[in-house]
């Protein structure tokens, strides 16, 4: 099967180097000084899995799209870019590694609805600076939608070594990781510490089960039904009382201190790294989202003030 991934940061490189591994035909579309090093080294990984050098498949980079299967691996903000760079193109399937539950509709105003697959993608990994992936964590990479190709997609992936499950629910899929992946989100960008240590900590882990329990109602009003995936149990935390969902988040911190140590959710990275953090599209859709339905979520809107305000000192040293 012929796959082209835009962009190789960590999930990218970690998806692309499991495929070439497989036996996959892999073009890759990057630029600047990550474009550089996979010209030099390929896609390479540590952690969880050793792969480095070319593997059975072969690897192109920047070739014009003509694939079977195209996936975005960038974040939200850099879609507008990417789908520049892509061009014209009219995949098999087409679906996004980013975070959130925006990514599938600015999909679907590019390509064909029977093209486009809703993604949850609960995989995690860190680049370093020497342009090789960190492979920490593999729980789970959830597909679906209407290709009649999205079964045989989710199988490959699966044997390449990426645990890949098939869901005939893909939306609700989607909205369990994100409600989570927001309080997440927060609470490791007020912290900048690994991801146990912020769960752990009683006063951030409030803050996210009060995230998790606003953001539950919005999903509620779309006609979401949440369930439980790791690593947050969201419909069962928000459906408790905060002082059990503080609790059930500080065990969920334990969990991470003692079978992920450091692990670092991406916004920390980005804030290392000086690089923009994904805002507008996760929270910031939230809080519009809660407006519109007439909802009052004051945790989110102050959490997206506080995210916002620390993407907008970021973005102003950067410059």
């Amino acid at each position: 099967m012929r796959f082209t991934i835009v962009g190789c940061g960590a999930l990218g490189t970690i998806l692309g180097a499991h495929l070439l591994r497989a036996g996959h035909e892999v073009n890759v579309r990057v630029r600047g000084m990550r474009l550089k090093q996979i010209e030099t080294n390929g896609l390479c990984v540590s952690g969880l899995k050793d792969l480095s050098g070319p593997g059975r498949g072969s690897l192109t980079i920047n070739r014009p799209v003509q694939e079977d299967v195209l996936v975005y691996a960038v974040k939200t903000y850099h879609f507008e870019q990417a789908f520049s760079d892509v061009g014209s193109s009219n995949p098999l399937a087409v679906f996004s590694l980013a975070n959130g539950v925006e990514k599938t509709r600015l999909l679907k105003k590019l390509y064909s609805k029977a093209s486009v697959l809703g993604c949850m993608a609960n995989f995690s990994g860190e680049l370093g600076s020497n342009g090789v992936a960190n492979f920490t964590r593999n729980v789970a990479v959830y597909i679906g939608g209407p290709s009649a190709h999205v079964r045989s997609i989710a199988d490959t992936i699966n044997d390449a070594g990426i645990n890949t499950i098939y869901s005939d629910n893909i939306e609700t899929e989607e909205w369990s990781k994100f409600v989570g992946w927001v309080a997440l989100l927060v609470t490791s960008v007020i912290s900048r510490a690994d991801t146990g240590s912020t769960l752990a900590n009683p006063y951030l882990a409030q803050i996210a089960a009060t995230i998790i329990y606003e953001s539950s109602l919005i999903a509620s009003e779309q006609g979401v039904t949440l369930i439980d995936r790791a690593p947050f149990p969201v419909a069962t935390i928000s459906s408790t009382s905060l002082e059990n969902a503080t609790l059930a988040v500080t065990e969920i911190g334990e969990d991470f201190i003692r079978e992920a140590p450091g692990h670092r959710m991406s916004a920390v990275q980005d804030l290392s790294f000086g690089r923009e953090l994904e805002v507008e599209e996760t929270l910031g859709f939230l809080c519009k989202e809660a407006i519109s339905l007439g909802l009052d979520c004051p945790c989110l809107q102050m959490s997206y003030n506080i995210v916002s305000g620390v993407n907008h000192i970021q973005k102003s040293l950067k410059s």
